[in-house]
């Protein structure tokens, strides 16, 4: 008997352990990972680590942006073309005899 009450306990306590942490997935509560990662020392390093993501992810978009006049045109154009592909065109109405 002492192999299932070992399977017993254990289970017990997994889901001792797990039910506090789902029920509060679907409410607006903080939920202990989340005091966890704002608290002092890993607050302060998820804020670096979120403001060097940023940072980068500026970097990238300055190298990425179109530098001259024709460039900035050729976007443009690009983007409309995309828009133009993307939206249904109207299909024409039949006209009615009468």
């Amino acid at each position: 008997m002492p192999g299932p009450r070992k399977g017993l306990c254990a289970l017990l306590a997994v889901a001792l352990l797990a039910a506090p942490v789902l029920s509060g997935c679907g409410q607006d509560e903080p939920t202990a990972a989340y005091a966890l990662a704002h608290s002092g020392v890993l607050g302060g390093m998820l804020d670096s680590l979120k403001r060097e993501d940023d940072e980068a992810e500026l970097k990238e978009l300055a190298e990425r942006a179109p530098q001259s006049p024709e460039e900035r045109q050729e976007a443009r154009e690009q983007a409309e073309q995309a828009e133009v592909e993307v939206s249904p065109s109207p299909s024409p109405e039949p006209e009615g005899e009468g």
